[in-house]
């Protein structure tokens, strides 16, 4: 929650969709997002007002197929290396559909959870098999890309939460169910069209790759990544419960401040992946979104005691200066977590990095939860300084993930 000299999502796309492969993937990334949206809007009505499940029950499920499908992504990574990229990603997003159409099944918690489980597994297993098939179609503009895809997405969702509100404003299980049926037709869709991208023979591994050793640098850069994209959980939890429990402002005001945020996102995304071709630039980029994000956390601190007027414009000025922050750390992670990983390893490295960014996505509600809401200002200045450490941590990662003692060791320019 990456070129074109202007700012519009379609704006100079050309130069990022240069080939059919790269436009298939883009019509394939927005039908993904459009049934991700249907999904998100009204999953959690369907489970709990057709087939009767507790609001417990259903956090409870998602929570344990959050946690047991990380694992997914380095395997399915590893896989999509070994033999194909495209191949490993028309799996995964098969069994997708085939898992989110069996919740049209769902009667009862035990079914709920094991399904759940498989959309979890699936959905992760296809995260690592996308970025190494962008990594691959995307050649030496690959973070732009993904940038691109990133406000295709963002497009997409809002697509399909509109649409998720018919099913919403009919309320019956037919409604509800069209919806998760929907969602599922859409991966099958979605594997129709990267069928058409031709195959991605696998790289040639090295002689002195050990597919089994752990790449602490790596490893690294993906922890402070990982901490940094906990700022995901802030606008889409945090915000409508602060503005409830903290503030004078409206709560219709939620709305509104999301739609914001996505257009941001759509229009702005690809403007700032222009301007990262390097791992010093990636760096660089993600030093200043911490420091904005810090910026909004302490701006967050100044809207609880502000009149309703004035609290909803401080909220705006919030949520513009911390989407900027979310922007600029998006096209930091995309640029150093192509650019740290070995040509012929992408799929693995991607799941590894997938993996550690989703642990602490998992974690961020709770944790963000405690902080910001029952901490007040005390838990937002901390959590604005955890993420300001994060920024500045990131450059001296990169350059121990350079340094030539580092094996297996990418090719790229230095941080500056």
């Amino acid at each position: 929650m990456d070129e074109p000299a202007v700012s519009g999502p379609g704006a100079g796309h050309g130069a990022v969709l240069n080939s059919p492969e790269t436009r298939w993937l883009a019509c394939a990334i927005l039908i993904t997002a459009m049934g991700n949206g249907l999904y998100l809007a009204g999953a959690v009505l369907f489970l709990t007002r057709s087939v009767g499940l507790t609001a417990t029950e259903v956090g409870a499920g998602l929570t344990i197929a959050g946690l047991l499908g990380l694992g997914a992504g380095p395997v399915a990574g590893h896989l999509a290396d070994r033999i194909g990229a495209r191949e490993v990603y028309l799996i995964t997003l098969t069994a997708e559909g085939l898992a989110t159409g069996a919740l049209a099944l769902v009667h009862g918690f035990t079914a709920f959870v094991v399904i759940a489980v498989a959309v979890g597994i699936a959905e992760q297993g296809s995260r690592a098999a996308r970025g190494a098939l962008i990594a691959r179609v995307g050649g030496r503009r690959r973070a732009h890309l993904r940038g691109y895809l990133r406000s295709v997405t963002n497009i997409g969702v809002a697509v399909g939460v509109g649409g998720a509100g018919l099913a919403i404003l009919h309320d019956t299980h037919a409604a509800y169910l069209i919806l998760i049926l929907a969602d599922a037709a859409s991966f099958l869709l979605t594997a129709l069209l990267i069928a058409r991208i031709p195959r991605q023979p696998p790289l040639p591994k090295p002689a002195d790759d050990n597919a089994g050793r752990l790449d602490l640098p790596y490893l690294g850069v993906t922890a402070v990544y990982g901490v940094l994209s906990l700022h995901y959980a802030v606008l889409t939890v945090v915000l409508p419960l602060w503005i409830v429990t903290h503030t004078s402002a409206p709560a219709w005001l939620v709305s509104p401040l999301l739609l914001t945020n996505t257009l941001l996102v759509v229009f702005l995304q690809v403007r700032a992946g222009r301007r990262v071709d390097s791992i010093a630039d990636g760096a660089a980029i993600t030093r200043r979104a911490a420091i904005l994000l810090a910026s909004g956390c302490l701006l967050f601190t100044m809207t609880a005691a502000a009149p309703p007027l004035l609290a909803g414009l401080l909220l705006t000025l919030t949520v513009v200066v911390y989407t900027m922050g979310e922007i600029g750390q998006a096209a930091g992670e995309f640029e150093l977590s192509f650019a740290l990983a070995p040509d012929h390893a992408q799929g693995r490295y991607q799941g590894i990095f997938g993996m550690g960014t989703g642990i602490c996505v998992a974690a961020a509600p709770a944790l963000l939860s405690l902080l910001c809401i029952d901490w007040g200002r005390v838990g937002w200045i901390l959590f604005g300084a955890i993420l300001l450490a994060a920024g500045l941590a990131v450059e001296p990662m990169a350059r121990w993930a350079q340094s030539p003692a580092r094996s297996p060791a990418p090719p790229g320019p230095n941080v500056r």
